[in-house]
């Protein structure tokens, strides 16, 4: 009996000396979230105490995992002899289960082990929003708008936008076409995004919706488009019609459709020629074209024209998706989802 007790003893103290030294450990999650929407930027915050600032620390998370920080450099407050460092996720995933990976913080003299952690992730619930852009975050403002003439019809909206734990990379709005990102910039939990898309010129202004984490509620911004239009300078910014390139497709489907009529009704071998002729020569015009090398320091332009605003120039030489073409400009997808045209001649020779 007494070697029983004794025994339930050094059990106790074994898990009150476990418990004090947990408490006690230099270094710990200050900040986890048990949930977190799919696609949304979260932070996790890890507390340093006895924070000796003459001895910096390293963030490592272990490399094999897929899920890695967003800026590997952590956003750093100190309060007295404590150290807060916050790293930014996505949860870009489609499981149900997100991992953060293990985490080693260490200096010149030891290693500590952080141990990995799992966070549900849910799905946002859009069944009574039909036009929800992607976009997820505490905040959002827009602080600019510009709307330059694009064609006879439809006019080429710049929107700059501010956000904060937001995934403004994936903003899509509806109703809109050729769309894309013209620039992104992240600092920590804030985010600014330059967003362009094409839409006709008699809307009178366009709805972003996006999920506020703070009120946990879809919210609108009812963006105006009045009075926002540049005559002057960006007026020779406007190419032909692009609406042309649909009517010259829709007339080689038709002559093929007739080609096939008369193939049919005279079975003349000639007519079978046209038509494969024709339908090689559509494929080859409107099918994605796959990927391309770029050469280094190529202009990135926001709009296939000689006078268009450039974005921004490529740092290296590098292999890109194409999306469309048109005249002698490519349209490319490059770092980080931004979107652009490139001048063929920019393009690697061989």
């Amino acid at each position: 009996m007494r070697l029983t007790l004794n025994l339930l003893k050094v059990i106790l103290l074994i898990l009150l000396a476990t418990i004090i030294e947990a408490k006690n450990a230099p270094y710990s999650y200050s900040y986890m979230p048990k949930t977190v929407y799919k696609n949304q930027i979260f932070p996790v915050t890890i507390l340093v105490k006895h924070y000796d600032s003459s001895d910096p620390l390293h963030f490592d998370y272990d490399i094999v995992s897929p899920i890695q920080p967003i800026d590997p450099k952590p956003l750093k407050l100190i309060n007295k002899s404590e150290a807060f460092f916050t790293l930014y996720f996505k949860a870009d995933t489609q499981e149900k289960e997100l991992i953060i990976p293990q985490l080693s913080i260490w200096n010149l003299n030891y290693t500590y082990m952080l141990q990995a952690k799992k966070i549900k992730v849910l799905d946002i619930s859009t069944n009574a929003i039909d036009n929800f852009s992607g976009v997820i975050a505490s905040n959002l403002r827009v602080n600019s708008i510009k709307v330059d003439p694009y064609d006879v019809k439809n006019s080429l909206v710049t929107l700059t936008l501010e956000a904060n734990e937001a995934n403004l990379e994936d903003i899509k709005l509806p109703d809109v076409v050729d769309d894309g990102i013209e620039s992104i910039d992240r600092k920590g939990s804030k985010v600014t995004l330059r967003y362009y898309f094409i839409t006709p010129s008699k809307k009178k202004s366009i709805e972003l919706v996006y999920y506020n984490l703070i009120k946990n509620s879809f919210e609108l911004k009812d963006i105006s488009l009045v009075d926002r239009v540049g005559f002057t300078e960006n007026i020779k910014l406007a190419p032909k019609d692009l609406s042309f390139e649909k009517i010259k497709k829709y007339i080689f489907i038709v002559t093929i459709l007739i080609f096939m009529i008369l193939l049919i009704v005279t079975k003349d071998i000639l007519y079978l020629i046209i038509s494969i002729l024709l339908i090689s020569f559509l494929i080859y015009s409107y099918y994605p074209k796959g990927s391309v090398c770029i050469e280094e320091g190529a202009s990135i332009y926001i709009l296939p024209t000689q006078n268009s605003n450039i974005s921004m120039q490529t740092d290296m030489q590098t292999n890109s998706k194409i999306i469309k073409r048109y005249n002698n400009f490519t349209k490319i997808e490059y770092k980080n989802k931004i979107s652009g045209w490139i001048k063929d001649e920019d393009i690697c020779k061989d």
